[in-house]
């Protein structure tokens, strides 16, 4: 399945307006802003239809998933929108994320929990919040609930870490090393991440993590950040290979990193990682930049390529370095 999808769910009393572009959605946040609710206006309109009293605008079928038979009726689901209220323990289950994985289907997943087992993106995280109160609702009385992101990346100030902190060991790691020198180091995978900010104190620190697989882990980081008052930042594009796709060095449509719910199908590729590596691999084949998640081609290593990969770069954590000072004393001439 692939494609972006609005979600319309009414009656007289609520509405809630939903975009769906991933095969996971998680939503979260405080009790009592209708998360609950929003289900159980899905599973009754999806039991009497109009005559419930409410009405469902989507281009997908929508369908309330509960712990009634639960495999069997997902085995038989192709091509909906799969709601999932945090009741249903098996979302905590090794089987639920087997049948995801090459599921012909998007899932809409109501939990507090971090669903390790699921790789999801950081963007898909949502909370619901009340908009009845704008300029826009304000002569309405229904109860209008919309999707807001969880977290947020934005870097608003210049940050020059003294450690910096890659996900995996790998290409990702050696690149960062040539940008960052001694500083940078390996969590040897995203469960590590938060152990290797924790150990940081209060260094400054930069977490450099693929955002398209890390949202099971972002909770904990933010909570302990927020808690701890220390100096951390998470740079969290969609994925190290996303980075390369975006620097240029090979031809690809634009379209295809901008609008890539268009071509990310769920049966193919679990998370939007796993899209951008298959499409690294294919659009660098035959070329010097050939990729390889173990080790970096000598290509991606020169000035030139370096100075890419730093124009994706949000300036603000550009490294302080001696290539890099020759790199804007060039541009300055």
């Amino acid at each position: 399945m692939v494609g972006k999808y609005e979600i319309k769910v009414y009656n007289n009393k609520v509405q809630y307006k939903l975009t769906i572009k991933r095969n996971i959605t998680i939503l979260q946040g405080n009790s009592a802003t209708g998360k609950t609710e929003l289900i159980r206006l899905i599973s009754e309109y999806e039991a009497n239809g109009a005559s419930s009293g409410i009405t469902l605008n989507c281009d997908k079928k929508c369908t309330v998933l509960t712990s009634v038979d639960w495999e069997l009726r997902l085995l038989s689901l192709k091509e909906h929108i799969i709601f999932i209220d945090e009741t249903a323990n098996f979302i905590k289950s090794k089987r639920f994320a087997e049948l995801v994985k090459g599921s012909d289907n998007y899932f809409v997943i109501v939990t507090r929990d971090d669903l390790s087992q699921l790789p999801y993106s950081v963007d898909e995280i949502y909370g619901l919040k009340n908009a009845s109160d704008s300029q826009k609702y304000k002569n309405y009385k229904r109860i209008y609930n919309e999707m807001y992101k969880l977290y947020c990346f934005d870097v608003r100030e210049r940050f020059d870490p003294d450690v910096v902190i890659t996900e995996d060991s790998n290409s990702g790691h050696e690149l960062f090393r040539l940008l960052y020198n001694d500083k940078c180091i390996a969590a040897n995978g995203k469960s590590n991440i938060y152990q290797c900010i924790s150990k940081a104190k209060q260094k400054k620190t930069l977490a450099i993590v693929d955002g398209a697989a890390f949202g099971s882990e972002i909770g904990k980081i933010y909570r302990y950040i927020e808690t701890s008052h220390i100096k951390c930042v998470l740079y969290a594009p969609e994925s190290f290979e996303y980075l390369l796709l975006e620097a240029g060095f090979v031809d690809v449509p634009k379209d295809m990193l901008k609008k890539t719910h268009q071509y990310a199908d769920s049966v193919k590729y679990m998370s939007w990682e796993e899209y951008y590596t298959d499409l690294l691999f294919q659009k660098t084949r035959d070329t010097v930049y050939k990729y390889k998640k173990s080790k970096l081609a000598s290509a991606y290593k020169t000035e030139t390529a370096l100075t890419k990969i730093l124009s994706v770069i949000p300036n603000k954590i550009i490294p302080n370095n001696s290539f890099n000072n020759k790199r804007e004393n060039d541009e300055e001439k």
